[in-house]
């Protein structure tokens, strides 16, 4: 080592001093960390007067190469001319991987002469470089890089200066980590503002309305809640969410609102405009902070369009079914029919040859009643099946919906040679929805099975043995109840297996399928809390649909037994209004036998003018008539008496329906043709009867 004198001593120290004062000055105004990078470089060279200064940075890279980040003095290509590596390897022995790997600095005081600089010894000499320092930069073990200085004497960093220029570098290293700090919070604060735009844009541009509450109080609605609401966005805020809702979903909304659920969840609710207007509503749910107050944000979307689409796509899915089953349906009703006139014949041959004993005639009579019980049971399964549906969410029998749905399609089946396999409950099981839907779902999985049937059959051919079977189950499983509904066809091939529930995706050729029956079955099932999923079996298909059971409730069942009052008023009058002559007839001749005054009319208009002169104390009415209908008769009698008892009979589909919803009273009863004369005669009982006294 070279002895410096006083005079080089102190030159420098006072270098290393200026170096580390004016680094210092330079890092009280820096605003970036490549200007700040830069100022150091040149203040080492410029001020200092070294010869070269270069900051290199560690790269996490698989050479852990050195990458030049600023660079100031003379000789600069020398930076580009040598390859540093701060890994444990012989281009990482030398001062600037050192540095980076042990956090020390380290010092080359003779170029020519260090063992340790000899790959980079030829370029130093071309640049007149003869002593080296490499500060490292970072803190702790997460090193940066390194401050590079390079002078063109010999022994130019001793141990005072090193020191001096180590706080430099040491600053440097605090800068570095405020200016990123500083870069990262300003980056912070623009990405807050970036997302706060465009979630205010997405808030404001969405056509849903977008809702926050705290304890069920508004807070906040977007402006797109003046629209869905028909009110300002100043309106709704301070007002109850209760407010907005239906008085029918009042309990459910109120119970969630006191305790919230912890996940989001999407619900389906009616509410209500502030014009008073009631809509179907689609609520997404969940849990936010709002300016410091737990809170819940409601993302409110009007589906009644959709909801009203949805209905005529199940509708026309309905009647495209029953165009499938008319012939089924043909058979099914030709059967009993068939039986009530070989009966029928049959006792009048005996009657007529004096054969017919009392005995033989009720058996006869009997079994004729019992078919038509058979016939009318057909016709109502029909008549719900092919409805469209407005019924509210009820809780029903969901075994008694399936056997329903079976009891429609069964003589189909037999017809096909299918064997149908059944494993039902013998007790009811309950769920929450509409019995009709899931009775469509139902009959559309067991038509698509005895397609898949029919199908195979075509290809195998009449000869071959081939066992044709569906199996339709229905089992408890914990709190849900699972039916299955599986058939030995083809099976579903994987290709179709992953589309089978999109839209309009059907197998079957032109003409033959609409596409819409899984699909919709899949979204009727999801509305009920369900799902509706393919099963994995060996051989055929599976689906299996899977409802939640609605343990909390009850089902009231009636008695549906028909029984015939043992006496009645002999001056009560009732009147029957039958355009079918023997229709008419035949139940005055039924209603005089119990004992009543009957007239018998043909029409509306002619019903109203005799009740008029000969006003009755019952009124037994069908609706579709020519010359006044049964319902502007209704309409009449309501208004002479509104406590006049009717009885409405018909088997137009729909009508009963609606006016059990007009004539919602004690005074009106509607009955389904084929009519039930021990149920008539047991309401026109009660209607006769007078009222109890009231007491003292």
């Amino acid at each position: 080592m070279i002895a410096h004198n006083v005079a080089d001593q102190l030159r420098l120290i006072d270098r290393a001093v200026t170096t580390l004062t004016r680094s210092t000055e330079a890092l009280l105004r820096a605003t970036d960390e490549a200007a700040l990078l830069e100022d150091i470089c040149r203040i080492a060279v410029d001020v200092a007067g070294y010869r070269l200064a270069w900051v290199g940075y560690a790269r996490p890279d698989e050479m852990k190469s050195v990458r030049p980040v600023a660079i100031a003095g003379r000789g600069q290509s020398y930076v580009q001319e040598i390859s540093v590596s701060w890994a444990d390897s012989e281009l990482g022995q030398g001062p600037i991987g050192t540095a980076i790997r042990t956090g020390r600095p380290q010092v080359v005081h003779d170029t020519a002469q260090d063992p340790r600089f000899a790959p980079w010894r030829d370029a130093a000499a071309r640049h007149h470089f003869r002593s080296v320092l490499s500060l490292p930069l970072g803190q702790g073990h997460d090193r940066i890089g390194t401050l590079n200085i390079y002078a063109s004497e010999r022994e130019a960093f001793d141990a005072d200066v090193v020191r001096l220029l180590e706080d430099m570098a040491r600053n440097l290293t605090y800068g570095i980590g405020a200016l990123r700090m500083k870069a990262e919070h300003e980056q912070a604060v623009r990405d807050l503002a970036e997302s706060e735009e465009r979630y205010r844009s997405l808030i404001d541009l969405t056509p849903d309305a977008i809702i926050v509450h705290s304890q069920g109080t508004v807070l906040f609605a977007n402006a797109a809640s003046a629209k869905v609401f028909a009110a300002g966005q100043i309106d709704l805020l301070g007002r109850r969410v209760l407010d907005l809702i239906h008085d029918d979903f009042q309990v459910e909304v109120a119970q969630r609102i006191a305790n919230p659920p912890t996940q989001r969840h999407i619900f389906e609710y009616r509410m209500m405009r502030m014009d008073g207007s009631e809509f179907e509503a689609e609520v997404a749910a969940t849990t936010i902070t709002f300016h410091g107050l737990a809170a819940r944000i409601l993302v409110i979307r009007d589906v009644t369009d959709r909801k009203q689409v949805q209905q005529q796509l199940v509708q026309a899915t309905k009647l495209a079914t029953l165009g499938e089953m008319a012939a089924g349906l043909v058979h099914e009703l030709s059967q009993p029919l068939n039986i009530i006139r070989l009966t029928a014949e049959g006792a009048l041959l005996f009657i007529e040859r004096g054969k017919a004993t009392q005995e033989f005639q009720s058996q006869q009579f009997q079994l004729v009643a019992d078919q038509a019980q058979r016939t009318a049971e057909i016709i109502d399964d029909i008549r719900i099946f092919s409805r469209r549906d407005t019924s509210p969410v009820q809780v029903f029998d969901a075994a008694a919906a399936v056997a329903s749905a079976l009891g429609v399609l069964e003589g189909q089946l037999r017809t096909d040679d299918i064997i149908l396999t059944t494993d039902l409950p013998d007790l009811a099981v309950l769920v929450r929805g509409r019995r009709v839907q899931l009775e469509q779902v139902v009959m559309n999985l067991l038509s698509n099975a005895q397609h898949a049937l029919k199908e195979r059959r075509d290809v195998a051919g009449e000869d071959s043995i081939w066992h044709a079977e569906i199996t339709v189950s229905a089992k408890r499983h914990g709190r849900n109840l699972i039916i299955t509904v599986a058939d030995s066809g083809p099976g579903i091939p994987p290709a179709v297996r992953a589309r089978i529930f999109e839209p309009f995706f059907t197998t079957k050729e032109a003409g033959r399928g609409t596409g819409l029956g899984l699909s919709v079955s899949f979204s009727i099932i999801s509305s009920m809390g369900g799902c509706l999923e393919v099963v994995d079996q060996s051989g055929g298909a599976c689906f299996a649909i899977t409802l939640p059971v609605d343990e909390d409730s009850t089902l009231t069942v009636g008695d549906d037994k028909d029984t015939v009052p043992e006496a009645a008023a002999m001056d009560s009058h009732i009147m029957v209004v039958e355009d079918e002559p023997t229709a008419g007839a035949t139940l005055g001749r039924y209603l005089n036998e119990l004992g009543y005054r009957v007239t018998v009319c043909a029409n509306g208009n002619e019903a109203w003018k005799v009740f008029c002169t000969d006003p009755a104390d019952v009124v037994i009415t069908d609706l579709r008539m020519p010359a006044g209908g049964g319902e502007q008769l209704v309409e009449k009698l309501r208004d002479f008496d509104p406590l006049m008892p009717i009885v409405i009979v018909t088997g137009h589909l729909g009508a009963t329906e609606r006016l059990a919803e007009n004539l919602n009273d004690d005074r009106c009863a509607v009955l389904k043709k084929p009519i039930p004369l021990g149920k008539l005669a047991e309401i026109i009982a009660t209607f006769l009867k007078p009222p109890a006294e009231e007491d003292a």
